[in-house]
């Protein structure tokens, strides 16, 4: 195709051959500077000098002999200028914000070459603002009145009166720092063209060119009109301006709002170029809505993939705009592998990056560092969040994996420094650093590191790779700048200020990339299109908000005074994004627009006004499609395991001699849902380990078990009179000592040697147990005297069934006693547990609502005892429920109970022993037999608290 830029090389070559040489070029961005000299070469038949090629910003700082600061070590003059003046003692990182909003103020306040001094007078009581300012038209004049008029000095507010005292001293600041910047060659951008302009117009600089040639600027500020005229008078410049006379003629259209003017001001040479492209080229438009942000990158890998099979169509005449920076990846991840190159030119946020969070997570983790009996200590979240990070985990992803399950496995919450060993990068990261130059250089020195580890070979690295690389160098660069300009500026902060400068930096910055523009699939920001013509183009977020970008003016000047003072203002943005967008798609053959109806936060999913407007006020021929997903929900299938040879292998390792053992819990599990069994004792799926900052119920069960153990194991074998229990009740030390093992072992897992620290929620767990230990040992003094014959004993029977198999069942017994002739099998109760049961088939029943589990599993264990030890007295099953140790009529003995009848206690379990059995046994050959398969629970209340709902999908 024969884009502008193109045309425009070959009549400057034409006009001006060897001569082009002496001439200067000046272009809005350095892309097109590049393909203008490519285009060159290829016209250009002997050696010619290459003529000079700028952006505008370059040929200010050609001109100039002062040296423009970065924005950071602008800050730091600008804070300590500032709380000279004001008096105040606000804080580094209070200021960064504002501070930064100030100094764009500033740099509009150079490049618009405005009075200072009448902008920053407070003209509240002024009468006559025609006399002071009487350079200004009547429309600006207006606009700083509409301004002052609400301000009466009489009646200020509370926020007028903060208002009127920094803007009276913003005149102060202003010169303060222009003076300071001055006396050391320095300045800001705005502040060097200003000063280049009045140098230009007094004579003390001098241009040394035959041609000054600007090609396809469009909103100029007063800095820039004024450097034109000043070339236009000497004639020594050329302008050439990029339009289409769709939108140049029409008077009320915002995307010629500025050229209307330039072209005016500066018209451009007679040529041969068509300015008429969008009313000829007829070109394919298609607006395409999507249901998602990231949707919009999906399609455009389809999109793309199109494009590449016109084989007239070259790699860089296709392009990729992103309205939305924060799209970059997901667009990176979905180009096509048929396209061989990627040229990306954009910024992308650094606060979107990896490597951003990694930075979060370091400071998070120094933060929550503590020196703890003379140990290092860090809080397991911030410990887990890095180990698991992607750039820590590549790093060494064994050792990662072993520290994660170390953590997880011991219930470490506070983990101790010398156990993040192993590897010199994470042991330099796991080491707290409480001083702001220390950690500054702990930052850059992490950073090095990981850059270092994640370094492949050049042929081995993908696009991806090398953007993560990019990501991680801007920001070492950024963390030196500022510990540079802190040790220059001599500012003293405190480590949490640092961090908070640190994070508003990482807020600000963008990471530039700049690929090979002249060649493969062109991926760019809509401010990187300027000058350059696509045939094929995909834009993507099309949304209003997004294009054009809407969203408070991020300055300290209102807008009236903006207006005034003839600075730009919210408004001028709007047509500057218009321009951007039609100068993009005039010349183009075919353009997919697409835009998200996603809504949701601040996202309204409306398409841009831009699409409106060319739907309803253009030439274009426009197609609409909605490309559609079947998301639909579907209801669940039924999930059906048929017990396959595998299936049936697993299950016989539970049979004889083999090393597996159904428990209590399995059963029941299995009785409330099959195939929640079979995931869970078949399958193997088990719950992923965390670590637990609070007790949750079944380790509060597991702390009062052990405790309660401790305490009676002295007694087994022997007989406990009301005496000796309250002996122990009154031993407040001794409860507490074993509380505080059970806490040890079962909760924190630290060694024996170790002393645990039990503070917050943790502390009302255990008086709450300490409560309840009291109870239980004034409730077994109504059973006393008795004789305690085993405590958390492990039992194991054989269920024989058909096929002479014999299904093994093993579990612990909490408690057996011996009481007035009677065999106690008790079962201790954190939850809920019902003493009556309706009969023997109540307890098998699948699915059955009410089904009393705890009857089951203590009849079960009646069933382990009688077996292992063959007693002849009566056996009794019962069950402590911790719900009912307050009840004034506490009982613990199982009764069968139907309807009204009245309860019958079970004295001897042995009534129901064979019934149980046969019905244990029944439910085993259901288990074992091929035919039947696990499957769902058909009740779905079942599924609220189980583990593999999401694989059911309920």
């Amino acid at each position: 195709m024969n884009s502008f830029l193109q045309q425009i090389t070959k009549e400057l070559y034409s006009k001006y051959t060897n001569e082009l040489s002496d001439c200067i070029l000046v272009f809005p961005n350095r892309r097109a500077g590049l393909f203008f000299s490519k285009y060159l070469n290829e016209l250009v038949e002997k050696p010619l000098w290459a003529p000079r090629v700028f952006t505008i910003s370059e040929f200010f700082r050609s001109l100039s002999d002062l040296q423009i600061e970065d924005n950071l070590g602008l800050l730091f003059r600008l804070y300590k200028i500032y709380v000279k003046r004001m008096k105040v003692s606000e804080s580094f990182d209070e200021f960064y914000h504002w501070g930064e909003m100030l100094l764009g103020d500033f740099d509009d306040l150079d490049k618009y070459r405005v009075n200072a001094e009448h902008l920053f007078q407070n003209l509240a009581d002024e009468k006559e603002i025609e006399n002071l300012f009487d350079y200004l038209t009547d429309e600006q004049l207006e606009a700083i009145q509409a301004f002052w008029s609400s301000f009466k000095p009489e009646k200020y507010s509370e926020h007028q009166k903060e208002f009127v005292n920094l803007w009276e001293n913003l005149f102060g600041i202003y010169t303060d720092l222009r003076e300071e910047l001055k006396s050391e060659k320095l300045a800001y951008e705005g502040m060097a063209s200003r000063n280049l302009i009045d140098g230009l117009e007094s004579g003390g600089i001098q241009i040394d060119a035959k041609k000054v040639i600007f090609v396809g600027f469009n909103a100029l500020n007063k800095c820039e009109i004024d450097l034109f005229e000043f070339l236009k008078k000497k004639e020594l410049a050329e302008f050439y301006w990029d339009y289409d006379e769709s939108y140049l003629k029409n008077p009320y259209h915002e995307a010629g709002l500025f050229l209307r003017d330039n072209i005016r001001r500066f018209p451009a040479p007679k040529t041969e170029l068509s300015f008429s492209n969008i009313k000829e080229n007829k070109a394919k438009v298609e607006f395409v809505s999507l249901s998602s942000e990231v949707g919009q990158a999906k399609y455009a890998h389809s999109v793309v993939q199109a494009f590449c099979k016109d084989e007239d169509v070259a790699p860089e005449e296709t392009a990729i705009v992103l309205a939305d920076e924060e799209l970059l990846l997901p667009v990176l991840h979905s180009i096509p592998e048929v396209v061989e190159n990627v040229n990306v030119t954009m910024g992308y946020p650094a606060k979107n990056t990896p490597v951003a969070s990694l930075l979060r997570l370091v400071i998070d983790m120094q933060k929550s560092s503590r020196k703890v009996a003379g140990e290092i200590e860090f809080h397991h979240k911030e410990v887990l969040a890095l180990l698991n990070h992607q750039y820590l985990n590549s790093v060494n992803p064994e050792l990662a994996h072993e520290l994660t399950q170390n953590i997880l496995t011991t219930n470490k919450i506070k983990v101790p420094q010398k156990l993040l060993t192993g590897d010199e990068v994470i042991e330099k990261l796991f080491t707290p650093v409480k001083d702001v130059n220390q950690f500054a250089m702990y930052l850059l020195n992490l950073l090095q590191n990981v850059y270092q580890r994640l370094e492949t070979k050049e042929e081995e690295k993908s696009l991806v790779d090398k953007i993560e690389q990019e990501y991680i160098y801007h920001l070492f660069l950024a963390i030196k700048r500022l510990k540079a300009l802190l040790d220059q500026h001599e500012i003293e902060v405190k480590q949490d200020t640092f961090y908070k400068i640190l994070e508003k930096m990482i807020q600000t910055l963008s990471i530039p990339f700049e690929g090979e523009p002249l060649a493969g699939l062109q991926v760019m920001g809509i401010l990187e299109t300027r000058l350059l013509d696509f045939k094929k183009l995909v834009v993507l977020s099309m949304n209003e908000g997004k294009l054009p970008k809407t969203g408070t003016a991020n300055s300290f000047i209102p807008y009236h005074l903006r207006k005034g003072f003839g600075m730009p203002t919210i408004d001028h943005q709007d047509a500057i994004f218009a321009y951007y967008f039609y100068r993009l798609i005039q010349r183009a053959d075919d353009i997919k627009l697409l835009y998200s109806t996603q809504s949701d936060g601040i996202r309204t999913g409306e398409m841009s006004r831009f699409l409106y407007q060319l739907k309803y006020e253009s030439d274009f021929d426009i197609e609409e499609s909605s490309p559609g997903y079947d998301i639909s929900l579907k209801e669940a299938k039924p999930i059906i395991v048929e017990k396959n040879e595998r299936i049936l292998n697993r299950l016989a390792e539970y049979c004889g001699d083999q090393f597996r053992s159904f428990s209590p819990s399995a059963l029941n599990t299995y009785l409330a849902c099959p195939l929640s069994f079979y995931f869970k004792y078949i399958a193997g799926l088990k719950e992923p380990d965390q670590v637990l900052e609070e007790i949750d119920p079944p380790t509060f069960g597991n702390l009062f078990h052990n405790t309660l153990e401790d305490l009676y194991k002295p007694f087994v074998g022997k007989i406990l009179e009301r005496e000796d229990l309250e002996i122990i009740r009154k031993d407040k030390d001794l409860i507490e000592t074993k509380l505080k093992t059970a806490f040890r072992d079962t909760y924190f897992k630290t060694p024996k040697n170790k002393e645990v620290q039990i503070s917050g929620r943790n502390l009302l767990i255990f008086d709450i147990l300490k409560k309840y230990i009291d109870r239980i040992l004034i409730l077994d003094q109504q059973f006393a005297p008795f004789q305690i014959l085993s405590l958390e004993d492990e039992y194991r029977i054989q269920v024989p069934i058909s096929g002479d198999r014999k299904v093994n069942i093993k579990g612990l017994i909490d408690r057996v006693d011996r009481a007035n002739g009677t065999i106690r099998i008790l079962d201790y109760k954190t939850g809920k547990a019902d003493l009556f049961f309706k009969d023997i088939e109540s307890l098998f029943e699948k699915e059955g609502k009410n089904r009393n589990k705890a009857a089951f599993q203590t009849l079960l264990y009646c069933l382990f005892y009688e077996d292992k030890t063959k007693a002849a007295e009566a056996i009794s099953p019962g069950v402590y429920s911790l719900k009912e140790f307050f009840n004034n009529k506490f009982a613990c003995m199982l009764a069968r109970k139907e309807g009204r009848a009245k309860p019958e206690t079970v004295d001897d379990y042995r009534v129901y022993k064979e019934e149980f059995t046969k019905a244990l046994q029944e439910m085993f050959e259901e288990i074992f037999d091929p035919k039947i398969p696990f499957d769902q629970v058909e009740n779905q209340d079942a599924c609220r608290t189980c583990l593999y709902a999401e694989i059911c999908h309920r």
